[in-house]
């Protein structure tokens, strides 16, 4: 059996990128109803708005730090004296002209292009990751677009088989296998507070410790068998698999 990931998977990459892309399509409209600073104080709100949303889920800065740059990359082009340095570095003609082209309305032309660019990339990425169960090699998870990592999993080994079905998930009929094996491949550590002792707090107040606990790792596509149709006949699968060595 060889499966790879559902294209409703990797809906969030795409979503981002779609998000972008008609934000710039009406911005085209929107930059001609208010003024200068209006315009780059919503745009700066609405292009965080995916990170902050995000956030609230798991907190990570670079989310808001990568988003904020690219709207700094946007904008400059616009600015005369960013636009008079970027034109001092190269005479040549091509770039004299991409120069231009940016200079008016240069955060809708680069998110654009970013957009489509990222839609692109993260159709790539999804299908350089591969998996692949058989009798000869067992579980092979094979990924990578620039560099390439072929894990193998060998039936003897796996003591559990873990499915992560998330809400979205199970409307679009996908999920993520983790086989855990004895060397602990599929797990990792996740904190939660309000385990064990209490202690006091540096401000007076009394806060629960943190606990790690081992919990099977659902989110990286290289480790585990992600956002795959038909879960259950993958898990059915790699238990066939196990039964056959027993």
């Amino acid at each position: 059996m060889k499966v790879r990931p559902s294209v409703t998977s990797f809906l969030l990459r795409y979503f981002i990128f779609t998000y972008f892309f008609l934000f710039s399509l009406f911005s085209i409209w929107l930059k001609s109803e208010m003024s200068f600073v209006w315009y780059v104080s919503l745009w700066i709100l609405i292009t965080m708005l995916p990170a902050l949303i995000l956030s609230f889920k798991r907190v990570k800065i670079g989310w808001f730090l990568w988003i904020g740059i690219l709207d700094l990359l946007a904008f400059s082009p616009q600015f005369k004296f960013v636009y008079d340095k970027l034109s001092s570095f190269s005479s040549n003609q091509i770039y004299q002209e991409t120069l231009k082209w940016l200079q008016n309305s240069s955060e809708i032309k680069i998110y654009m292009m970013v957009s489509i660019t990222g839609m692109i990339v993260a159709q790539l990425y999804r299908l350089t990751f591969s998996y692949e169960i058989s009798k000869e090699n067992g579980i092979e998870l094979k990924s990578g677009l620039f560099s390439k990592k072929d894990n193998i999993i060998f039936p003897k080994e796996i003591t559990e088989v873990s499915v992560y079905r998330g809400f979205l998930q199970r409307i679009f009929g996908i999920g993520t296998i983790v086989p855990i094996t004895s060397s602990g491949m599929g797990m990792g550590t996740n904190g939660v507070f309000g385990g064990g002792m209490v202690e006091k707090g540096g401000v007076g107040g009394f806060v629960g410790t943190e606990k790690k606990l081992n919990v099977p790792v659902f989110s990286d596509p290289s480790l585990v068998i992600y956002g795959v149709k038909d879960p259950q006949k993958v898990k059915d699968a790699i238990f066939n698999l196990k039964k056959g060595i027993q």
